[in-house]
């Protein structure tokens, strides 16, 4: 290239741009900058894993118009006359430069040889294509982009310099893009491949997806980086598919790329001749771009401490299908704001002592040998599509509830994660994690800076949304009125639009704060300080995650925005456009690429075997469309609460776990009884409601996370209720749980003592108001609303009572009625004080039927039951007087006089 006169950049331009930064900031802000985003070992994972994921983009954000018809006229001006053979027939320079940090990372190969993350994508192309019209319409194209033109020389290492695997000690081991040596027509003779496909077109064409996403090999030093293979099947069915090192392009470039090929075979079919290409200047990097402000360390670290904060939300990884049934019991170790979700069952795959590199990351690595390794793992996708129709009632539908289409596409991909990652074994709430892909493009200081060449320019934002398991079932089920269906309250439901809207609110903020912005300065600083390719290849083999960081990746290009909206060609007809990255080695546990062609949503799923097997991911993919279809087609929910647009992302609010008092809840409002109450719920009658009660999870600022055994003992006296509230504070010791370090124990009975606790709560019936107890308590009065009971043959064998189950609520707006929520009480309650994971989880449905998710029933605590000794009896005569205000349990004699 220096021999052709070319201008040659080295790693001196960035070098000076770094320098130049970090010379206008104060050293000590720097410094903290830097020691705020290396430090923390759980984002150092997800750094890679979300960069490796920044998928094929388009329009989750709005779309530009101005840049989309820029797109459109630079795939087909001057497509009326010749393309100059000079012009193939040689090699094509641009000024080089270095390698962005983003790109770099889509660089990394496996120690086979293979690319870590291959962009895939295939065009179903209906009518007859000459291969030499394609041939010389691809010429035309790689005259055009010169990314298609591109080769990669390595960094020179020093070798002198101390080694470490994860870690950079002497340079920051950029690459080089430079200019192929290969001429135009030579670059595509390599990169283009026909096959004459006799059987299933569509089989073959998802077979040749999988492999090239499984183990594709590129020539980095001749190039073409990138390949095409046309496959003809029979009646004039097609496939195009294409594959791509990651770094060269995105969905965006795909979609120009495939519009430009179309175009110029129409042109070339009627006899006239293309116009000769004009190139365009090599793109910038999204480094290059974005990174031209002065480091602000606040904004930074704000960014750093939110990915910290979802890397250590305890999001779901994994299917509970590759997971122990039980779990670990949960120690005592105070206020613990833990709950028992499935991530702490044991991943029960194969493993071995960790050697090499793995053991400076983990003590167990997967057993080699075992499909579940890194290296043995397979891509497999299926591909979706929402019809036209539905898609457009759908649209109807998201402009009703204020959101885009994206944002709705974003939840059904959450409900669909749930519904595949979990088995009966697991209840309450989880945390599901997602990465949503953005066009990093309109963030540019001066708009899209890539004017229509192929380039990487995406990135991606990620949050966290705390769902119930097999959100997308309870939707259907819902939605379906089937037999068995869980009954909704007026106000109640699955929340669909809400985790949409929520969606929406978070990526707002993400834009208003300037992440998109910090997301790449943080990264960048990452490549140079770190080698995140070693962490990916190494972190693949960790049993803990297999790779995983995300519970379900999106990416959402958006429409297909060029040539005639049916897809029509001249002759030919574009039917569909499907395409996905690579996920085995490292990604999300499941993930979703869509893209709207002719006027119909196609949906490619893909995932990682053994990870999710393919009818996991059949079911992904229907749940996906039946969520959709459900969410089109359903009538508006109306509803006279509003509640916090993020209370799914943000479930406390912002607030940390131990924030003494109610949570915010916005503009929400005390709910009527007649508003939430069970559609099931029986007739009240109060005196089979009186006896004990044993409660299995609460949301209640009134009560202690470290509590347990909690127990109510109502009675009745005319109008009067008496609730003699009894709980044990910390919850009994455990052998080998926790330690008897906690107040109380004694080494003699192996128990503790004077941590038993009661509170005299006094009701009152209200026979006009059957259903609605006027509570009293902490010189507050309230009312404490039965929503929902149930009469369960089991327990009603095992204890005499009629009425076995029971969800109550208790809501305390200041000033009454006018003011803000101040409390918010859910109690689970139950006859015995312990039920099956099937009867917590239905009642954790039924609260969210209901309505009461808004109000905290997705921020509730499970009661521990293990290992109680209750009171025997709370009678005056044994207790003495009920105290109005918590007060000790002690024994007979005393107790009565104290």
């Amino acid at each position: 290239t220096a021999a052709a006169g070319a201008s040659v950049p080295t790693g001196a331009t960035w070098t000076r741009r770094v320098r130049h930064v970090h010379q206008r900031a104060n050293p000590l802000r720097v410094g903290f900058a830097l020691l705020a985003v290396t430090a923390p070992a759980l984002v150092l994972r997800s750094w890679a894993s979300a960069w490796l994921q920044w998928t094929p983009l388009g329009t989750t954000l709005p779309n530009t118009p101005k840049a989309t018809a820029a797109l459109s006229n630079a795939a087909t001006s001057g497509s009326a006359s010749g393309l100059k053979a000079a012009a193939a027939d040689r090699s094509l320079d641009f000024d080089t430069r270095q390698v962005g940090s983003a790109e770099q990372l889509m660089l990394s190969r496996m120690p086979a040889g293979h690319l870590i993350t291959t962009h895939s994508y295939v065009a179903l192309v209906d009518g007859s294509i000459d291969e030499e019209h394609l041939r010389t319409a691809l010429r035309w194209s790689l005259v055009r982009h010169p990314m298609l033109r591109v080769c990669a020389d390595p960094p020179i290492e020093d070798l002198d310099a101390a080694t470490n695997p994860f870690t950079r000690t002497a340079s920051d081991g950029r690459w080089t893009w430079r200019p192929s040596p290969l001429s135009v027509a030579e670059l595509a003779d390599r990169a283009l491949s026909v096959s004459e496909v006799s059987d299933d077109l569509d089989m073959d064409w998802q077979r040749s997806f999988e492999a090239a996403l499984d183990a594709c090999r590129f020539d980095f030093d001749q190039g073409p980086l990138w390949r095409l293979k046309l496959m003809r099947g029979k009646d004039n069915k097609n496939a195009l598919h294409f594959s791509f090192v990651h770094s060269l392009d995105d969905q965006r470039s795909a979609n120009q790329l495939i519009h430009e090929l179309l175009s110029h075979m129409d042109v070339l079919e009627k006899g006239d001749a293309l116009a000769d290409a004009e190139p365009l200047p090599f793109p910038k990097s999204i480094e290059e771009v974005l990174l031209v402000e002065e480091l602000d360390p606040m904004k930074l670290a704000g960014y750093a401490a939110s990915q910290l904060a979802h890397a250590g939300s305890g999001n779901v990884k994994l299917p509970s299908s590759v997971r122990s049934e039980e779990r670990p019991p949960r120690k005592n170790w105070g206020l613990d704001p833990s709950q028992p979700n499935s991530q702490r069952r044991h991943v029960s795959v194969p493993t071995v002592d960790a050697d090499g590199d793995h053991k400076l990351l983990m003590e167990k690595q997967v057993d080699p040998s075992n499909e579940f390794a890194g290296p043995r793992r397979r891509n497999i996708m299926v591909p979706r599509e929402l019809d036209a129709a539905t898609l457009e009632a759908l649209r109807r539908a998201c402009r009703e509830n204020n959101v885009t289409v994206g944002m709705a596409v974003a939840a059904a991909s959450l409900f669909a994660a749930s519904d595949i990652s979990h088995d009966g074994h697991d209840f309450g709430y989880e945390v599901y994690r997602m990465l949503l892909g953005v066009d990093l493009r309109r963030f540019g200081p001066e708009g899209d800076w890539t004017n229509g060449s192929m380039a990487f320019a995406s990135g991606a934002l990620d949050f966290v949304v705390r769902m119930l398991p097999k959100s997308g079932e309870i939707f259907a089920a819902e939605q379906s009125g089937a037999i068995g269906a869980t009954p909704k309250s007026l106000i109640g439901g699955a929340p669909f639009w809400e985790v949409a809207r929520a969606a929406k609110e978070f990526t707002r903020q993400w834009i208003e704060k300037g992440y998109a912005v910090e997301s790449t300065r943080l990264f960048d600083i990452g490549t140079r300080l770190i080698q995140l390719e070693n962490i990916i290849a190494t972190s693949a083999d960790n049993p803990a995650t297999l790779g995983r960081e995300y519970t379900v990746t999106l990416s959402n290009a958006g429409i297909f925005a060029h040539g005639d909206p049916n897809g029509q060609y001249g002759s030919r007809r574009l039917r569909g456009i499907y395409f996905g990255i690579s996920q085995a080695v490292s990604g999300s546990l499941i993930a979703a690429s869509c893209l709207t062609v002719a006027g119909r949503l196609q949906i490619t799923a893909h995932a990682a075997a053994p990870i999710i097997g393919r009818p996991q991911l059949d079911s992904f993919a229907d749940s996906m469309l039946r969520s959709l279809t459900l969410a089109a087609l359903a009538a508006p929910r109306k509803s006279s609460v509003t509640p916090r647009l993020d209370y799914p992302t943000e479930v406390r609010g912002g607030l940390p776990w131990f924030y003494p008092l109610e949570t915010p809840k916005g503009a929400l409002t005390c709910p009527a009884y007649e508003e939430i109450k069970s559609p099931s719920l029986p007739p009240f009658e109060v005196d089979k409601y009186i006896g004990i009660w044993y409660e299995l999870a609460f949301h209640d600022i009134t009560q202690a996370n470290m509590c347990g055994c909690t127990r109510f003992n109502m009675t009745r006296d005319g109008n009067v209720i008496e609730d003699m509230f009894t709980v044990t504070c910390p919850w009994p010791w455990q052998a080998g749980v926790d330690g008897p370090w906690l107040p109380g124990y004694s080494e003699t009975t192996r128990k503790r003592k004077l941590n038993q606790w009661t509170c005299n709560m006094t009701m009152y019936y209200q026979p006009a108001r059957l259903g609605v107890m006027l509570e009293t308590g902490f010189g507050q009065e309230f009312d404490n609303m039965i929503l929902e009971i149930w009469k369960d043959p089991s327990i009603q064998a095992e204890t005499g009572y009629e009425y076995t189950r029971a969800i109550q609520f208790q809501c305390l707006q200041e000033p009454p009625k006018v003011g803000k929520i101040a409390f918010t009480g859910i109690n689970f309650l139950s006859r015995t004080p312990h039920v099956s994971r099937q009867m917590l989880q239905e009642m954790f449905v039924r609260a969210q039927a209901l309505g009461l998710e808004p109000y905290g029933s997705n921020d509730m605590h499970v009661v521990e039951h293990g290992g109680c000794d209750y009171p025997k009896s709370t009678d005056v005569s044994w207790m003495g007087e009920r105290p109005e205000w918590p007060c000790p349990i002690l024994d007979r004699e005393l107790g009565a006089q104290v």
